[in-house]
């Protein structure tokens, strides 16, 4: 459970800052053999979009699912 709480932290992470390469292979390495962390990527995503899209800021990479 505890790498899962750091991947989760560096999803979020991700949203306000860059991330390190480390940070990123850690993520990527982690993401295909873990459902879990797979969903919470795609909850924080569909969040970030719906209050981009209530306050009227376009989401970069919305039109063709980039992140």
């Amino acid at each position: 459970m505890g790498k899962c709480r750091n991947i989760t932290r560096l999803l979020s992470d991700a949203l306000d800052r860059p991330l390190t390469t480390g940070e990123w292979v850690a993520i990527r390495l982690h993401l295909p053999t873990c459902s879990g962390c797979r969903n919470y990527r795609k909850q924080i995503r569909l969040l970030r979009e719906a209050a981009h899209t209530m306050s009227g800021i376009s989401t970069p990479g919305a039109a063709n699912g980039d992140d």
